[in-house]
Parts: C-alpha cells; sequence; structure tokens
C-alpha cells in the first residue's frame, strides 16, 4: 500500500473521531456559557430594576401618606361633631386609646410597623425580581467588579420595598377597618355627614390607585425579560429559585419532587381512567349521558354563582362595589391620563388657492372617564393639482379641543383655532395678528377601535365652524377630519 494511500485511509478512519471530539468541546463550551450566564447580564437591567424599585417605592410611600393626611384632617372634623354629641359617642369612636388616622399617619411616616407580621399578598413578579437579585447577590465571586455593588444596592432596595408593601397592605387594611367602624358608628350621632361622604370616597381612590402602581411596577422591561431568560438557563439558578423564593417557602417543595421516587404509590392517569369507565359501565345503558347533564348542570350553577360574587365586588381582590360613581382617572398617573393623537383634513378653499392638507398633532388630558381636553398643533401642506402637483407650505394652526362623551363611542366635540393660511418663510412673518384667522368648530366624534401597528384606535370628526361666515374670503364651514390614537 502506498503512502498516500495509507494517509487517506488513516483520515477516513479518524475523521469520525475527530469531529466528535470537536462535538464534544462545542457542548462543553456551550454548557460553559450559560454556567457563566450570570456574568454577562444586560448593561440596562440593573439599571431598569434599581429605577422602577425607586419609582415604586416613592409612589406608594406618597401616596399612602397624601391619602392619611385627608383621612385624618376629615376624621378630626368627624371627632369635633361627635365630641357635642356627648362623650359616651366620643369614648367609644376615639377613646381607649384607638388607632385613629393621625396616629396612624406618624407611625407610617416613622417607619414603624402598623400591624405586626402582617404580610402584603404574594406577587409573583416580585418574587422573581428579589429572588433573581438574591442570587446574583450569591454569585457575586463569578460577576465582573462593575456589578458586585449595583447588585447589593437593588438587593437592599427590594428589601426595603417588600417592608414598605407589608406596611402599605397593613395601612389598607386598618382604613377599610377604620372607614367601616366609622360609617357604622358615627353616623348614629353625626347623621350622613359630608366628611363621612369624603372618607369613603378617598378610601376607594387609595386602595385602586395603589393597585395600579403596582401593575405598572409587575410589568417587564426588555432588559428584564433578557436577564430572566439567561438566568433561567443556569440550572443552579432553577435550584435556587426552588429553594429561596416566597413561593418556596409558602409550599415546601421535596429534594426528590418529580423523581420516580416522589410518584411511587400514586395513581397513575390510566388507572383512574379505567376506574371511571367502571363505575360509568356499571350504571347501565344511559349513565353516560346522565353524568354529562349532571355535568352541565354543574357547570350553570358555577357560573350563576361566579356572576353573583363579580356583581358582590368579588374576583380575587378585597375591592369594594362603591356607592357613588367613581373617576377612574384619579387612580392613574398624569401620564397614564395623557393620550396622543393625530388628524387629517383635506379641503380646497376656491379656484385661487391650491388643494391642501391640514395634519394635526394633538395631546388631551383626561378629566374624566367622560371627558377630555387638550392642545394641538397643525401644519397645511399645499399638494397642487391633479394636472401639476406641487408641494408647498400654505401655514399652520393652533388648536384646542374638548370631547364629552355623548353615549357609546360618540362624543359631543368643541374647539377653538387660530390659523393662519398663508405661505411663511421665517418666524416674523407670523407675529402678526391680523394674518391668523379664527375658527370655533362644534360637532360629533365616532372613535371606532381599528387599529394598526402604531395607532389604538381610529376616530372620524364632523364639524361645524360657527366663524366660517367672517373669513375673507368665506371659508367652508363643514369640516370633516379622521385621526387616530397613537399607542
Amino acid at each position: 500500500m502506498s503512502l498516500a494511500r495509507l494517509c487517506i485511509l488513516i483520515t477516513l478512519i479518524t475523521l469520525p473521531v475527530l469531529l466528535s471530539a470537536q462535538k464534544a468541546d462545542s457542548v462543553i463550551n456551550r454548557q460553559l456559557t450559560i454556567a457563566d450566564s450570570a456574568i454577562h447580564l444586560p448593561s440596562k437591567y440593573l439599571a431598569q430594576v434599581d429605577s422602577k424599585v425607586d419609582k415604586y417605592y416613592n409612589r406608594i410611600t406618597s401616596k399612602t401618606e397624601k391619602a392619611l393626611e385627608k383621612l385624618s384632617r376629615w376624621e378630626n372634623k368627624i371627632h369635633a361633631l361627635v365630641k357635642k354629641a356627648g362623650p359616651e359617642a366620643e369614648q367609644k369612636l376615639f377613646g381607649n386609646n384607638q388607632l385613629t388616622f393621625a396616629v396612624v399617619l406618624e407611625k407610617y411616616k416613622e417607619g414603624k410597623e402598623i400591624a405586626q407580621h402582617y404580610k402584603s399578598q404574594y406577587n409573583e413578579y416580585t418574587d422573581k425580581l428579589s429572588t433573581s437579585v438574591k442570587y446574583l447577590d450569591d454569585q457575586k465571586q463569578k460577576l465582573e467588579e462593575q456589578y458586585v455593588k449595583p447588585v447589593k444596592a437593588a438587593k437592599e432596595k427590594i428589601e426595603k420595598l417588600q417592608d414598605q408593601e407589608d406596611n402599605t397592605a397593613a395601612v389598607q387594611k386598618f382604613i377599610k377597618d377604620r372607614k367601616k367602624q366609622l360609617m357604622d358608628q358615627a353616623i348614629q350621632y353625626i347623621g350622613k355627614s359630608k366628611y363621612l361622604a369624603k372618607i369613603n370616597k378617598e378610601s376607594y381612590y387609595y386602595v385602586e390607585t395603589i393597585k395600579n402602581y403596582k401593575e405598572l411596577f409587575n410589568d417587564p422591561k426588555k432588559a428584564e425579560q433578557t436577564a430572566l431568560t439567561i438566568l433561567n438557563k443556569i440550572p443552579a439558578f432553577q435550584e435556587f429559585m426552588k429553594k429561596n423564593s416566597q413561593l418556596a417557602s409558602l409550599f415546601r417543595v421535596p429534594g426528590n419532587y418529580g423523581t420516580a421516587q416522589s410518584i411511587a404509590g400514586l395513581q397513575t392517569r390510566a388507572s383512574v381512567n379505567a376506574l371511571i369507565q367502571d363505575r360509568i359501565a356499571s350504571g347501565g345503558p344511559n349513565a353516560q349521558q346522565q353524568i354529562s347533564q349532571n355535568i352541565q348542570a354543574a357547570q350553570a350553577e358555577l357560573s350563576k354563582i361566579k356572576d353573583k360574587i363579580m356583581k358582590a365586588g368579588g374576583g380575587g381582590s378585597d375591592a369594594e362595589i362603591p356607592d357613588f360613581k367613581p373617576n377612574m382617572q384619579k387612580t392613574k398617573t398624569f401620564l397614564q391620563r395623557l393620550e396622543y393623537g393625530s388628524n387629517f383634513q383635506f379641503s380646497k378653499q376656491n379656484s385661487l388657492l391650491p388643494t391642501t392638507a391640514d395634519i394635526g398633532l394633538n395631546i388631551g388630558y383626561k378629566i374624566n372617564d367622560k371627558s377630555v381636553i387638550g392642545l394641538g398643533g397643525s401644519y397645511k401642506m399645499g399638494m397642487g393639482s391633479i394636472q401639476h402637483i406641487s408641494i408647498t407650505h400654505q401655514g399652520i394652526g393652533l388648536r384646542s379641543y374638548i370631547d364629552w362623551k355623548l353615549k357609546k363611542q360618540f362624543f359631543v366635540t368643541g374647539g377653538f383655532e387660530m390659523n393662519h393660511n398663508s405661505a411663511f418663510k421665517n418666524i416674523q412673518q407670523l407675529q402678526s395678528y391680523e394674518a391668523w384667522q379664527q375658527a370655533g368648530l362644534i360637532g360629533l366624534t365616532k372613535k371606532m377601535s381599528i387599529k394598526t401597528k402604531w395607532t389604538k384606535g381610529t376616530k372620524l370628526q364632523l364639524l361645524y365652524d360657527l366663524l366660517a361666515n367672517t373669513h375673507v374670503p368665506i371659508s367652508q364651514p363643514v369640516v370633516f377630519r379622521i385621526g387616530y390614537a397613537f399607542k
């Protein structure tokens, strides 16, 4: 055998071995990469966690203090009225060292526990976030040096937040109990006082606002999702979650959970199904039909009970049905009450002016669940004609508007506008008041849930310009616009 043939034979024999070894090295390297994933976290992760925790902590603290301040002020007014009713009434509601809103406010400001060993409801997001940061702190020897201090700081902030959440939950329970006591007993001495009504409203808005803040906090950012995806690939992290999460402390999972030993002696699904089929067969030919009817009847009864619970204010929360019509916008943040939109209007003023398109942008503020007030601006673009398309600058406008819900998706719309309907080249040309044209609009708006990738709704507007006859030349009084609400 020649040397060349011998080399080819050796290559053919060793090639699979080399490929297998290379594959094994690749697997090992991939496993090592996964094992070290905690080191390569997204750079924005800790910054986002730090910012979210601070914002949420400040929000619930500030809102709780403001709510208690209002409640204590109105409680003092009730105290003065009850005092006039007699010492027995005063002693019953304010004696015997009873906790009042003012006392709880002082304790809350000083960081003292409102109720000993009181815990807030379990929150899956907070549990995962705190356990993830604890794991990173536990594995700090694997972290880059720049992450060690931020991880420790984030861990301390989360622990502080959890204590504040527990205290806030205790405040909520106290407010609910104290409000019930005042509503049930104080009314016997002072009647239906406006201060009792204010306490009732404020306690409702407080609970709903805290609930909204929690929902905002529970919304994970992109960097958080990426970090959690990375951590979930690490077996050591999964094991850490099982042993150190809040859920694990509530429901201790056996160390051999999921193994063959942990399910030894338990009935399998097949054995249970076989047992059910035997019981049905022994019931006669109509047994299957009877069971189906019974299941349907049970489901219908459960649906009725569920409806009753929902109507009674249930649904998995301690929320109460208010005896007044609440303005839910009061429970939202300032940014949540803002809405952004755009609208378009096409017109041909007269034979002397080209066809134009008014492109408007607006920002509105929700006063309540029915009303929106806002400001906006517009740009008037000349488009020429079919024979000669020419883009020109035909003017700008300033707008104000108010929408009031009439019925379902129909709104009454009113607005005042100032329009500069002539071309301009510099800011100085806009300073002349005489060059601006006023418009007073009133009409109807129909909002529709037609959504796109960037918009969350569409609206059609049919408006009438009350000042059209004062324009020179007289403009078209009827205005039709189509608009879009941005996400």
